[in-house]
């Protein structure tokens, strides 16, 4: 029994620290591509510009993209008050005045305002502003990503530019963000 041993020792032991060697270092390579990956998105962010509004209001916020390079397909979508925008947000049920959409987003911290979303009646925050904003864009690497408006950020996994412009209501939101200059 002993000799059985030692023979399995002397041949198998070097392949399984191998094995547990190279199974270590394909795990903690996918957990540094994860985070790498995540990074890019990270820098990015949206919230509304704190305004008051005359007769006609029309939504401004700030989208910031903190990142060497640009970002493409850029929708955000204005929820109601208290109520968070993330996936579910999505649906056919999702109208063209919550919605506005830039085909490129420079490096930089902007502020917008659309022409496509519109304050509704009891929509409406304080002074005018909703507190509500989502933002979904594709990275330079081709990652499409979903910032819900509680903050959290996903990895999409399905092609959102796609699903938002083929839905009935929205009618191909495509470019209505204007950029404000600042001082």
């Amino acid at each position: 029994m002993k000799e059985c041993f030692l023979v399995f020792i002397k041949d198998y032991f070097p392949a399984i620290i191998s094995i547990i060697t190279v199974s270590f270092l394909i795990w903690n390579n996918i957990q540094n591509y994860s985070r790498y990956k995540s990074i890019y998105a990270n820098n990015v962010a949206v919230w509304p510009a704190d305004e008051t509004y005359k007769e006609k209001p029309i939504v401004n916020f700030y989208i910031s993209n903190s990142n060497k390079t640009p970002i493409y397909n850029v929708f955000i979508i204005r929820g109601k008050r208290q109520y968070t925008v993330d996936q579910t947000s999505i649906n056919s049920d999702l109208l063209r005045e919550d919605v506005a959409y830039s085909r490129l987003i420079m490096p930089g911290e902007y502020k917008y305002f659309s022409n496509s979303i519109v304050f509704k009646g009891m929509e409406m925050g304080k002074g005018g502003l909703p507190e509500e904003f989502a933002i979904l864009f594709t990275d330079s690497s081709g990652h499409k990503w979903m910032r819900d408006s509680d903050g959290k950020l996903n990895e999409l996994d399905f092609n959102y530019f796609d699903k938002i412009t083929k839905l009935k209501n929205l009618h191909a939101p495509l470019g209505d963000l204007t950029l404000i200059k600042q001082n």
